[in-house]
């Protein structure tokens, strides 16, 4: 764990917010004084409407996201409604934006504004990484499906604007499927005539041992992963028969369906075997959308089947937030900056035109090309009926123990018991290290 950085951080942030109190008036600003390019207080806890903020004096801004071609487009978005604040954006991953924010803010280096997965909300909140989205979280609450503003929640404040929802879902090639599978078992006993490991012809691919995907089956056999409230770190769930039963069940795909060792069971795999026609499912999610239809497949998405207790998995679903770094200089174009980019219909068109993402917003989800997507309607479905990935800090030290129990019980090396055990034993060694 990164205990001093984080207090380095957090002692900057507090450092850098009572110098912002103390130039800014305790008087909330009126639209006359915003109108003038005065800082409203971000210490005020009365929620502000959008339009009675303006950028400060001078702003000039840097925006951290993954995908090239939204951020060249984003830039001229931006400035048709904001010309006089300056906008740069640079690649940044959303799995990298949260570590690399605790490097390169203090620094001044850092991104004004960025987007990563919701599961870092609550720890750069918790660090002081990440600001208090306080004068527009009346607007979060309000605009954004409920587990979205989740989310970005932690202990009752909001810390980021939610931006699009994803889970996994089972994609099927048109042409070597009539009727997607509706069960396991009917797809065991298609994979029983389909398969032929020896020309690596398989019914069903998917990274098998990611905890991403393999969650849903634990949590279809009733696993809460933290409990009923997915809240608490000493209930993490491991010891519990429905986590066993669930990742014994897992199993046997693993013998029926995909018979492969856990180091081929890729993404690698997965996606260029579909892409080339090759197989008839395959599990993954919207991220693989345009890849499918660049590559001509005549493709269709349904639910993940059913289980051999009749439920359908219980999959984990992400957000990608989008969040305003504690170190920026601006915080107010920045808190504007974020609420453009996941609320502004242009802006909600080009995230679909170039990610293929589902708007987190409720009126965004209205909008025509999401009503019109083929797919996107299914997608909105499994997001509904997902679990949201738990938000607490101690999610981050989930997924190793988790992976390596699932490869031990894929590979056949441990029971499901013995393998959640030792993760077990792992997951709260890390918590006190």
């Amino acid at each position: 764990m990164k205990k001093p950085r984080r207090l380095l951080a957090f002692l900057f942030a507090a450092a850098m917010l009572l110098s912002l109190l103390t130039a800014c008036s305790k008087t909330p600003p009126t639209p006359a004084l915003a109108e003038n390019n005065s800082k409203p207080s971000m210490s005020d806890s009365e929620s502000m409407d959008s339009s009675t903020l303006m950028p400060e004096d001078g702003a000039a801004l840097k925006l951290w996201f993954d995908n090239d071609a939204y951020n060249e487009k984003i830039v001229e978005l931006w400035n048709a409604k904001y010309p006089g604040v300056a906008l740069t954006v640079e690649n940044v991953g959303t799995t990298d934006a949260r570590q690399k924010n605790e490097l390169d803010g203090p620094t001044g280096l850092g991104a004004d504004v960025f987007v990563m997965a919701h599961d870092g909300v609550a720890v750069s909140a918790q660090a002081g990484t990440i600001l208090e989205i306080d004068k527009l979280s009346d607007d979060i609450r309000s605009a954004f499906v409920q587990n979205a503003v989740d989310a970005v929640s932690y202990e009752g404040k909001t810390f980021a604007f939610p931006l699009s929802m994803k889970t996994i879902v089972m994609f099927y090639n048109k042409d070597l499927v009539d009727m997607p599978v509706d069960t396991w078992a009917e797809m065991k006993a298609f994979a029983k005539e389909f398969n032929d490991p020896a020309k690596n012809k398989f019914a069903c691919l998917w990274q098998a041992v990611e905890p991403y995907y393999a969650h849903g089956f634990l949590g279809g056999y009733g696993y809460d992963l933290f409990g009923p409230e997915h809240n608490d770190p000493n209930q993490l769930g491991w010891d519990t028969k429905e986590a066993a039963e669930g990742l014994a069940f897992y199993k046997t795909l693993r013998d029926d369906v995909y018979p492969v060792a856990s180091a081929d069971a890729t993404w690698d795999a997965m996606n260029t075997m579909f892409s080339s026609g090759a197989a008839p499912y395959v599990i993954t999610g919207p991220w693989s959308i345009a890849d499918f239809t660049n590559a001509g497949v005549n493709f269709g998405i349904a639910p993940l089947p059913k289980m051999d207790n009749g439920i359908r998995p219980k999959t984990l679903s992400t957000v990608d937030t989008v969040c305003v770094s504690a170190f920026t200089k601006y915080p107010v174009a920045s808190m504007l900056l974020a609420q453009f980019i996941a609320t502004d219909p242009d802006c909600l068109k080009l995230l679909y035109e170039t990610k293929n993402e589902l708007s987190a917003s409720i009126e965004g989800q209205k909008l025509d090309f999401y009503v019109n997507d083929p797919f996107m309607s299914s997608i909105a479905v499994a997001v509904n009926d997902a679990l949201p990935q738990p938000y607490i800090p101690e999610m981050a030290n989930v997924w190793s123990p988790y992976q390596k129990a699932v490869i031990a019980v894929w590979d056949n090396l441990q029971t499901p018991e013995d393998a959640l055990a030792s993760a077990k034993d792992e997951f709260y060694s890390s918590l006190v290290q």
